[in-house]
């Protein structure tokens, strides 16, 4: 087996609610992201990702967040939010997870 295959997460949305805020995203934008949240199931800790805290981690794309969780013990990621950076983009983390 490959060292890919053997790393593998699962990437999962927490909620309808990071859904829609994919849905919300156009063009080049959803395109990005789509492509760094299928990466996310290769390396759930690329280069410049931030760890929030606890396994809470961010990572940029353009103006817009990817807020997860990594789950070490189901080797999954759960994806708590994707939101343009703001105030509000960090309040209430924890909620999300």
């Amino acid at each position: 087996m490959s060292a890919d295959v053997e790393r593998k997460y699962e990437v999962r949305l927490r909620s309808r609610r990071v859904q829609k805020e994919l849905d919300d995203l156009r063009g080049i934008e959803y395109e990005r992201v789509i492509a760094r949240l299928r990466a996310l199931a290769f390396d759930p800790r690329p280069r410049g990702c931030e760890k929030i805290f606890g396994d809470i981690y961010r990572i940029r794309v353009g103006d817009i967040r990817i807020i997860y969780c990594i789950g070490e013990s189901d080797r999954r990621v759960d994806v708590g939010a994707v939101r343009r950076r703001s105030e509000k983009t960090y309040k209430d983390i924890d909620d999300l997870f």
